[in-house]
């Protein structure tokens, strides 16, 4: 027979407060182990009604506490029932804990703060940024007003929208930080935090948002024009420019999995590393042109890592990693724009274009999808196909005049 745990509301007379009253509890009691949760109430013992477990007629507050004590029993014996239904084997202190979480989760803040630690714990750091800039963006909008999940409903999400729309915030922005909130509804509600009655975006879609934006795709002419640029050796828009074509030759490797590099990943004329994105591991054939740029890296080379990124003494841990990565990638990103304007070249030139370039050409080429997938790193051809889709437009064109 399943041995469940019983609540019940008391007046704890072992302690007694300032005011010289007690404070009242309540008891969950499972396998002779009792835990305590106060309820924020007090009473002397002469307003207590020991054998009913409720004030008495003297408590001057006797229907507002009763109201009180009756809505948080059925909390806790709610909690208790979800609990059996899930397992024989939990404890008063189970009880508790569940409930005290999700008083404390139960607002906005709190719980993208404890999404963050425990991001940060697991060494995300990056996705922590993406919830704290998250959090930051909605505080803002708010004023810091502590904001329960039960208050986001479509028509605050239309307002915020509104809101950062005023800003002059681009849509693909708006999108980010609408995606971004709704995953952490979603993981409250899968952590039993909040109730699914009460998701906003079962009626406000993000889909509706446009986030198409152009990709910026170069080619084979513009590329050669970067290659043919001469620049100061050893200078920082010189690595800038090197980054760029080894990501460009290596299939578009992101920036992240650069920084990351040692030697270990290098396997005869083959690249293996596991993207940092997608935790799949990545093996692809080494372009003469990418194996150029790592044997330059590898011959002065005095750390472990093989691009000028991260220092194998000084970024460490997950955190030091992070802030290390984002300052060098602005850096880089900032001498692409110079090289850009030097090659005469009036696409915006980031990092991230190496990558939609390499899929451009091959495509250009007649390199079928279910191969660039592959060299992508994605994780279906559906995935390859919408990046493919995106920035072949004038290709479309081309080939519909040819038939």
């Amino acid at each position: 027979m399943k041995n469940s745990a019983s609540v019940k509301a008391t007046l704890y007379i072992h302690k007694t407060l300032k005011n010289g009253q007690h404070p009242i509890i309540l008891q969950i009691i499972k396998d002779r182990k009792v835990r305590k949760i106060s309820i924020g109430y007090s009473a002397k013992k002469d307003e207590w009604d020991f054998s009913e477990n409720k004030p008495s007629k003297k408590h001057p507050l006797r229907k507002e506490l009763e109201a009180v004590i009756s809505m948080k029993m059925a909390t806790l014996s709610k909690q208790v029932l979800a609990l059996e239904l899930q397992t024989d084997n939990y404890s008063a202190e189970t009880v508790v804990k569940k409930v005290k979480r999700k008083k404390a989760s139960n607002s906005v803040n709190g719980y993208f703060e404890e999404v963050i630690k425990g991001l940060k714990k697991n060494n995300k750091i990056g996705n922590a940024e993406i919830y704290q800039t998250c959090k930051n963006v909605i505080n803002t909008y708010t004023g810091n007003k502590e904001l329960a999940f039960f208050e986001v409903d479509y028509a605050f999400l239309k307002k915020l929208e509104s809101s950062w729309r005023e800003k002059g915030w681009k849509e693909s922005s708006i999108s980010a930080y609408m995606r971004t909130f709704r995953a952490l509804f979603n993981r409250a509600i899968k952590e039993e935090i909040i109730e699914q009655t009460i998701y906003p975006f079962k009626t406000y879609k993000i889909s509706k948002l446009n986030t198409a934006t152009q990709k910026r795709a170069l080619n084979r002419k513009q590329i050669s024009a970067i290659e043919k640029l001469k620049l100061p050796v050893n200078s920082a828009i010189w690595h800038a420019k090197n980054i760029f074509l080894f990501s460009y030759y290596s299939m578009g490797t992101n920036f992240v999995d650069m920084a990351n590099l040692t030697k270990e990943n290098i396997a005869k004329d083959q690249l293996q590393y596991t993207r940092t994105k997608t935790h799949k591991l990545y093996n692809t054939p080494l372009h003469p042109k990418a194996k150029e740029i790592l044997n330059y890296y590898i011959k002065v080379q005095t750390d472990k890592y093989i691009f000028p990124i991260y220092s194998e003494s000084a970024h460490v841990t997950a955190q030091q990693k992070a802030n290390r990565l984002h300052k060098v990638l602005q850096k880089v990103n900032k001498d692409l724009k110079t090289i850009a304007e030097k090659c005469k070249i009036s696409e915006a030139l980031t990092t991230y274009v190496a990558r939609h370039s390499a899929a451009t050409i091959l495509k250009r080429e007649g390199i079928s999808t279910s191969k660039i997938k592959d060299l992508l790193g994605h994780e279906t051809e559906e995935i390859t196909q919408v990046y493919l889709d995106s920035f072949e437009n004038s290709e479309l064109t081309t080939a519909v005049g040819l038939l």
